[in-house]
């Protein structure tokens, strides 16, 4: 099934499972930052499917398909291809989840090979705090 049309937001809650791009590959990932390198919305584009975006906000998790990146680019903000970066790039999803931490939420993208993306609180225990993306890899024999 090839997805083109944007359909808007598709969740807004502290949980929920994306399961549209289970078994694709990565393309690219934009971070969007702003001028204290928090990122405030991370675009990603997998294969055979348009743009998505993805972000917290008032302790919940949002993701939403638009098609394309964000039109209205704001010179505060900065827009960064970390695909490389992360070391991303053909990386196979296994699975997409927003998941309660604490007071607020974190969403999680987890690959082949253990590893995950993680769009988190930095203190989760304080409502709506400071968000950081994070990449970690499972160790062998750790199911969790």
């Amino acid at each position: 099934m090839t997805t083109k049309e944007p359909r808007g937001r598709l969740f807004q809650d502290s949980e929920f499972v994306f399961t549209e791009f289970d078994g694709l590959k990565v393309e690219q990932i934009i971070i969007c930052e702003d001028p204290t390198a928090e990122p405030v919305l991370v675009f990603l584009k997998v294969e055979n499917r348009n743009w998505h975006q993805y972000f917290l906000d008032a302790g919940i998790g949002f993701w939403e398909n638009w098609d394309t990146l964000n039109d209205t680019k704001d010179d505060e903000f900065r827009y960064i291809d970390s695909t490389d970066i992360l070391e991303l790039r053909g990386k196979i999803i296994s699975k997409i989840h927003c998941r309660s931490d604490l007071v607020n939420s974190k969403i999680t993208i987890e690959f082949d090979g253990k590893e995950e993306l993680i769009l988190r609180c930095v203190n989760p225990e304080v409502f709506d705090s400071r968000c950081e993306l994070v990449k970690i890899k499972q160790p062998a024999g750790n199911n969790a």
